[in-house]
């Protein structure tokens, strides 16, 4: 008999390939702003708001965590991948940055749907030891989408052009959605589950986890600015190509994914809030390096040391917010959380865009990136969550 700690690793596969068509899809796009900036005449103003339309994911991924607590459904991720798969379809008949952002809000409502409804469905499936081993295979997967999206878009859209990537990853996300009807339609809800009622408030759980709101802000900035500006700041400042400067940040995700397989060891010697806090110390150090160098033999092991650090307090804050919930409110509760790592990336990437335009300089998006990260970290120092050096 399996052990209910374990769960079905089925259900991990199927929820963790819908987290790598989420994340890489998002990407994709995101990896051809270099491609862009050149094909639609964008400004670094426009890029940053392409970033904000990430206040969508911020607003429907509330309402579908509420409702995912209210009402156990096993098709709310095949929705959300349908959403960004018919995304990719509407970005082949754009031609100008209006067309360009209204595909990407429609992109940013699908992508409302993983986060709230995967992770939280992984939280209650697992439990014990196993729930960060989990976390991290479904972040590890996930951050495989994304490597793949880095290390081919940029190839792809300078040999067949910016569209190619969008016709891949249109096709992946139909794929997660028959998978999906495939291999959950038999699905129930967790042992333990129960709906959300009206005892259980949206006040209540916000009272949960809004101490670790700045520490998520940071690890939505920390992300965004990253993806939005790396490779554009290569190419329109050193003179890089599209695909080796996507693939520098590539290799930036690879390192993360490797480390993030690992987070459930790391966690159980080192502690979550050691994860959270040193991860961003290293963070900020890095984002100063990105800053002052631009060589390919600096700039690897930087995104190394970063990948490595930056990638596991992803899994480490979720663990933290899955300790201090209830199963009933793990959907509102992820919803919340996502917002606000969304909506503080999104913000930031904006003001990068507007700081980057003002100097004609995207770099200057790192140092933005670190003082927030900074200031973040100011709040979590100091607290304690019983995690310990095992929590």
């Amino acid at each position: 008999m399996m052990r209910p700690e374990v769960g079905d690793r089925r259900l991990l596969f199927i929820i963790s390939y819908h987290h790598a068509c989420n994340d890489g899809a998002l990407i994709a796009l995101v990896a051809l702003i270099p491609i862009l900036v050149d094909d639609l005449d964008l400004s670094y103003t426009e890029v940053g708001v392409l970033g904000l339309g990430l206040l969508i994911t911020v607003v429907v991924q509330l309402v579908v965590g509420r409702a995912a607590d209210r009402s156990f459904s096993r098709y709310l991720l095949e929705l959300g991948a349908l959403l960004m798969g018919l995304s990719f379809v509407l970005v082949l008949f754009i031609s100008d940055f209006t067309g360009l952002f209204l595909a990407v809000i429609l992109m940013r409502v699908g992508a409302s749907f993983y986060h709230p409804v995967g992770i939280t469905w992984i939280t209650r499936e697992y439990s014990g030891p196993y729930l960060d081993t989990a976390l991290g295979i479904q972040s590890g997967i996930g951050n495989f989408g994304v490597i793949a999206a880095l290390a081919s878009s940029g190839f792809l859209g300078e040999m067949f052009g910016w569209k190619a990537p969008c016709i891949l990853w249109a096709v992946l996300n139909m794929v997660a959605v028959v998978l999906g009807l495939a291999l959950t339609r038999e699905r129930t809800p967790a042992s333990g589950y129960r709906r959300a009622d009206s005892t259980v408030s949206a006040k209540h759980t916000l009272s949960k986890v809004g101490r670790l709101g700045a520490p998520l802000a940071a690890g939505g900035v920390l992300y965004g600015v990253t993806t939005y500006y790396g490779p554009v700041n290569l190419t329109t400042m050193h003179g890089w190509g599209a695909g080796a400067a996507d693939l520098m940040f590539a290799v930036w995700l690879a390192v993360g994914t490797i480390s993030s397989y690992s987070y459930g060891r790391i966690r159980a010697r080192l502690g979550r809030e050691t994860i959270v806090r040193s991860g961003y110390v290293l963070s900020i150090a890095a984002l100063v390096a990105l800053y002052l160098v631009s060589d390919w033999y600096l700039i690897v092991p930087v995104l190394v040391l970063f990948g490595a650090t930056m990638f596991l307090t992803y899994p480490a804050l979720f663990a933290l917010v899955s300790e201090r919930t209830g199963l009933e409110e793990r959907g509102t509760a992820f919803g919340m959380v996502f917002s606000f790592q969304l909506g503080g990336g999104a913000a930031v990437v904006y003001l990068c865009g507007l700081v980057a335009d003002a100097y004609g300089d995207p770099s200057y998006a790192f140092l933005v990136a670190a003082a927030f990260t900074g200031a973040s970290l100011l709040t979590f120092f100091g607290r304690s969550d019983g995690s310990g050096t095992g929590g």
